[in-house]
């Protein structure tokens, strides 16, 4: 089961808060440098969660109650929040899932800068073991006013459908369900209009490649992951980081961050990790890499057999690894750095 990918400095600096203004109430906040975020709460649940076909976190049975910021995941129309479980018992059995299983993906927003606590729920997707579907505690579908807090409203500009379950490989679940927003104050990212990476839709995509494909895959991108191994061997970081250009450029956009920060902030950690003598780049081996095809069909990753991100760190003496993901995108016969 997959481990909680990091993503570099994507999820860093965001400590510093301004109040929200009461005054704000009759304004949409999702246009506003909207802060969106998916919590998820968890319980003996074992599968992944996703927005928009990009995997946010797999849960692996343990309690999980956490925050993660998904303004570079989310665009305006349908956003579909989905959940893939696998049925696991408390022994950790497959077959059933475990009695007091549990999930709740939850969509909120605040303003970017306010305090968590001023967060505003847009919609949940919720799946408990006890019920009968499952699906039983989730909210009808119906309309919300972004411009009243959410509240239901038969002319709002937010639409939330039903909750939806299906089985997954016979024994599992899906469950999904969609957020269509109106105009929020984020750009359009270029993912979500790149090419397919394979004539493949639907769930699972990944499990469904043939060999020749994925050996492709690799082929075209393994390179691209060797130059920048080599160049944070040889403590050339600069050389490669006009390749993270148009990823730096989003997350700036994405986090109302100036322009060029997350870049800046990366190449100092970067060049900070390789001067470090205590930590070591682990080595990219042919026999210790993978395909991750995200069920969007638009994105794409390598990773090493344990899904952990080819590009690692080990601290020797702290026992810590630093993972810096690299999610492609495609356009053309080129390969795109956009995550």
């Amino acid at each position: 089961m997959r481990t909680v990918m990091t993503l570099g400095l994507l999820f860093l600096s965001f400590a510093q808060f301004l109040p929200q203004s009461q005054a704000r109430a009759q304004s949409s906040i999702l246009t506003e440098k909207p802060y969106f975020s998916i919590s998820l709460e968890s319980d003996l649940c074992m599968g992944y969660v996703l927005l928009n076909g990009q995997l946010l976190y797999a849960p692996e049975m343990e309690a999980v109650k956490l925050e993660l910021p998904v303004n570079h995941w989310i665009r305006k129309g349908e956003n579909e929040l989905m959940m893939m479980l696998a049925p696991v018992d408390e022994q950790g059995d497959m077959g059933k899932f475990a009695r007091n299983m549990k999930c709740t993906l939850t969509l909120r927003v605040r303003q970017s800068g306010s305090k968590s606590a001023e967060n505003l729920t847009i919609a949940a997707l919720k799946f408990a073991a006890k019920g009968k579907t499952g699906i039983e505690g989730n909210t009808p579908e119906g309309r919300l006013d972004s411009k009243k807090g959410f509240a239901s409203s038969k002319t709002g500009d937010v639409v939330i459908s039903k909750a939806k379950k299906e089985s997954f490989q016979e024994i599992g679940a899906i469950v999904t369900r969609s957020i269509t927003l109106p105009e929020i104050g984020l750009p359009e990212w270029k993912f979500f209009t790149s090419d397919n990476i394979t004539n493949l839709s639907g769930v699972d995509i990944e499990a469904r490649l043939d060999d020749e494909t994925s050996a492709r895959l690799k082929k075209e991108l393994l390179p691209i992951y060797r130059r920048i191994w080599s160049a944070l061997e040889s403590r050339t970081v600069d050389e490669v980081m006009p390749l993270f250009q148009e990823r730096n450029e989003e997350i700036d956009a994405a986090f109302f961050k100036k322009s060029g920060e997350t870049g800046s902030a990366l190449a100092r950690e970067l060049k900070d990790r390789i001067s470090d003598p205590k930590c070591k780049l682990w080595p990219i081996t042919d026999d210790n890499v993978m395909i991750q095809l995200y069920d969007n069909n638009k994105l794409v990753r390598l990773s090493q057999n344990n899904r952990k991100p080819l590009l690692s760190f080990d601290d020797l003496t702290a026992h810590v690894a630093y993972h810096y993901d690299v999610i492609f995108r495609k356009s053309g016969d080129k390969w795109i750095i956009t995550r």
